[in-house]
Order: structure tokens, then C-alpha cells, then sequence
């Protein structure tokens, strides 16, 4: 009895050995079957797809002989019980253990087919694994030719752009030799003149007088509009020049004066109307001089159509209704021609209403009196400040002018060009062009005459 139970004991160490033994193997069997599908995730879809057919395979397998296992071990524990019983349980127990070493056999045998699968998928990920890597070297290949190649094409480039700056640089120089030669000589047309300068009072009048002089012979047309005549100091040397003089004074003793003194020219037309911006009805006021001395001279210059800021000694005291015409509806109703060459206002701070009536018609030189907002007139009231006549005439079209100033107070005369800006207690005209050659000799002739006022931070 004590043999048979030692004999039972020896066998059930060897099915404990056999069953480590099993699950050392399905240890191994986990670890190859994690392996082939971390190494079939990394790659392309459709291995990966394969790869984990196989390992679910498996483990359906495992699965399915575990379970075989789990029973094998409860029959083992059977085994056990009935060994323990007696030994009538011997021969089941000898022909039980039979069964399972076939089944541990069909287990290695599955064991054996699952490795194989596995060993093959190994080698067709390594086959995968070698595709891609060609293709890979390839597609670098191909890319560093591409980079080579745009390489190339950059530097080809970079080379004819260098070669066009070059050119350019060449042409730039070229162009300003020429620029500073051309410079030079205007340079020395204008100043490298003599000049005599002549000043008789009877005869010459103010420097802006005598611009419109000089431009008679730079114009298209010899006839001119003077508004605001007064007694016709401006017309009379317009007159002596050679245009053909249209003369506008409102206020009826001045306008008897001025058909007294030039009526007599032919050339010469006297009319009774005040211009603004509308045909209409208003009150032109009348100025006195409130001074003791009467240093004024004459008051009925400063007349006016606006009720603007005046200097001491001088006050608007009565006020007469005068008719006012666009210059266009004098146009229009054939009082004026069409071919007028020069256009000088004189309003009295009225100046921009009489621009703005102008309507259609161009004239090739236009030019207005302004005043400086600090300028004793033109602190209020006033329709003449020059940063309101620039846009408006350059909406007109006139691209150039020339302003001549005086500063209140003082003798001196200079000018300067193309700005709307206007010095404090400055007062004077601004010529408008349209044509750039008439501004161009207006320029020529203001250089040679009078200093120009640079403007500098």
C-alpha cells in the first residue's frame, strides 16, 4: 500500500512538472504573439490586418486548449481523489493520464503550427520592412535631385537679377549725369543773367502786376479779367501791356471813375457787376476811414461783399444791394468771350465765391488775393485763406501755383511754390497754372526778381 501511494505521489509530481511546464509555454506563446502584433501595428495597414487574423486565431486556440487544460487539471484533482479512495481507481487513473498525454501532445502540436504561423508573418513583416525602406530610398533620391535642381534654377536667377541691377545701376547713374548736366544749365539760364532792375512808380506798378505782365507773352490769349478794378490801377498797366481788358467794379461812384479814367481805350470794358458764386442780390459793404490823418488814402478799396475782420481805423458803416454774376453766366449770355488768357481777382475776401463760379470754363492763368488767418483781415469773415483756394483750383484742374506774399508790416516780397501753407500776418496773390510751361517761365521770371522762402525742419 505505502509503495502504491509513493508510486501516486511520483505521478502526481510529474503533472505538476508537465503542468508548469505547459504554462511556461503559454507564457512564451503570449510573449511571441504580443511581439508579432506590436511589430505588425508599425506597419502598413493591410500586414497589420493580417497580423492580428493570426494572433486571434491563436488565441482562439489558447483559449480553446487552456480551457482543455483547466479540465485536464480538474480530471487531475479527480485523479487525486479517486487515488486516495483506493486502489480500485488505478487503472482509470492510468488510462485518464493516457488521454492527456495524447492531449499535452496535440497541444505541442498546436504549439508547434502556432509558431511556424508566426515565424512566417515575422518574415513577411521583414519583407514589408525591406519594401518600404527602398521605396523610401528612392523618394530621397528623387528629392535631393529635385533640391539640386531648384538649387541650380536659384542661382540662375540670383545671376540675372544681379545682371538687371547692374543695368539698372548703370541707368540710374547715367540718368542722373544727365539730371545734374541739364540742372546746371537751367542753373545757369537763369542765373547767370544780368539784370537791370528799373523802378519808376508812374510807370511800373507791384511785382504781382508786372508778372501778369510778363506772361502776356506767354499766354494763348491777350484778353483779361479784372475783378475787383477799383479805379483801375491793375487794368490801365494790363491795358499798356497789350491785352484786352474786362474790368468789374460794383460800387457805382468807383466804377464812374474808372470809365472816366479808361473808357476811353478801346480795349477796354468797363462793367458794373459784382461775381460771386450765384446770379443773386447782395449788400456790398462800404468801409470808412476812421483815422485822423486819413492814412488810408482811399477806403473804397476794401468794399466788400463779406463782413470780415478789419484793421484799426478802419470800420463798415453803410452797405449798398449790388447785383452778382457768375462769371460762367456772362460767359454763357456772350458778355464775356471764351478766349480769356488771365483771370486776376481782387474780392476782398470774397475770392473763393468767385472761383466757385466759374463753373465749366478754364482759364490759363487764374490768380486771387489771400490773407493769412492771423492777417488783420483775415481773422474772420474772410473766404481767402489759402488752404481753402489750393483745393479748390486744384479740383479745377490747376495743378501749379505760385504764391508772392508780403508779411503785414513789412516792405519785403518773396514767394514759393506748390503749398497751401501760408506764413502768419502773410498776405498777397496766388497764380494758378494749368499748363506746366507758362508755371515754368512764371517760376524763371519770380527767381531772378525776388527771393524764394524755403521751408526746412
Amino acid at each position: 500500500m505505502l509503495k502504491q501511494l509513493l508510486k501516486n505521489n511520483r505521478a502526481i509530481q510529474r503533472i505538476k512538472s508537465l503542468k508548469d511546464l505547459v504554462l511556461e509555454k503559454l507564457d512564451y506563446l503570449r510573449e511571441a504573439t504580443n511581439y508579432v502584433k506590436d511589430v505588425s501595428l508599425q506597419n502598413r495597414q493591410a500586414i497589420g490586418a493580417f497580423t492580428e487574423q493570426q494572433t486571434q486565431n491563436a488565441n482562439q486556440i489558447m483559449e480553446s486548449q487552456i480551457f482543455l487544460i483547466k479540465s485536464s487539471l480538474d480530471q487531475v484533482k479527480t485523479l487525486q481523489y479517486l487515488i486516495e479512495t483506493g486502489q480500485e481507481r488505478q487503472v482509470i487513473f492510468e488510462r485518464m493520464m493516457a488521454e492527456h498525454r495524447i492531449e499535452i501532445e496535440n497541444i505541442y502540436q498546436e504549439f508547434k503550427k502556432i509558431r511556424e504561423e508566426a515565424l512566417r508573418s515575422d518574415q513577411l513583416v521583414h519583407q514589408e520592412f525591406k519594401k518600404i525602406r527602398e521605396e523610401s530610398e528612392r523618394s530621397n533620391g528623387y528629392i535631393h535631385q529635385e533640391f539640386k535642381n531648384i538649387r541650380g534654377e536659384a542661382e540662375s536667377y540670383q545671376k540675372l537679377l544681379t545682371g538687371q541691377f547692374l543695368k539698372l545701376q548703370e541707368e540710374n547713374q547715367a540718368q542722373t549725369v544727365f539730371v545734374q548736366e541739364n540742372l546746371a544749365q537751367i542753373a545757369a539760364d537763369v542765373h547767370d543773367q544780368k539784370f537791370k532792375v528799373i523802378t519808376d512808380p508812374s510807370y511800373f506798378q507791384a511785382i504781382d502786376i508786372e508778372l501778369m505782365v510778363y506772361l502776356y507773352s506767354c499766354l494763348p490769349h491777350r484778353r483779361a479779367i479784372d475783378v475787383g478794378a477799383n479805379r483801375g490801377d491793375v487794368s490801365a498797366r494790363l491795358l499798356q501791356t497789350g491785352y484786352e481788358v474786362y474790368a468789374f467794379e460794383p460800387f457805382p461812384p468807383v466804377l464812374a471813375q474808372l470809365q472816366e479814367r479808361l473808357g476811353q481805350n478801346s480795349n477796354f470794358h468797363a462793367l458794373g457787376y459784382a461775381l460771386g458764386s450765384a446770379n443773386e442780390t447782395r449788400s456790398l459793404h462800404l468801409v470808412v476811414d476812421q483815422t485822423e490823418d486819413k492814412i488810408f488814402d482811399d477806403a473804397s478799396f476794401y468794399s466788400s461783399l463779406t463782413r470780415h475782420s478789419l484793421t484799426e481805423g478802419l470800420a463798415f458803416q453803410d452797405s449798398i444791394a449790388v447785383e452778382v454774376k457768375t462769371i460762367a453766366s456772362l460767359h454763357e449770355a456772350g458778355i464775356l468771350p471764351d478766349d480769356i488768357g488771365l483771370v486776376k481777382i481782387d474780392a476782398e475776401g470774397f475770392d473763393l465765391e468767385v472761383i466757385k463760379g466759374m463753373g465749366d470754363f478754364r482759364y490759363p492763368v487764374v490768380l486771387a488775393e489771400f490773407w493769412d488767418p492771423t492777417f488783420p483781415f483775415g481773422q474772420t469773415g474772410a473766404m481767402n485763406h489759402l488752404a481753402d483756394l489750393v483745393p479748390a483750383m486744384r479740383q479745377r484742374d490747376y495743378r501749379w501755383h505760385i504764391v508772392i506774399y508780403r508779411i503785414w508790416g513789412q516792405h519785403e516780397v518773396s514767394y514759393y511754390c506748390n503749398s497751401d501753407y501760408s506764413l502768419e500776418n502773410s498776405w498777397g496773390n496766388v497764380f494758378f497754372f494749368q499748363d506746366y510751361e507758362i508755371f515754368s517761365q512764371a517760376l524763371k521770371w519770380c527767381n531772378a526778381i525776388m527771393p524764394a522762402t524755403y521751408f526746412a525742419v
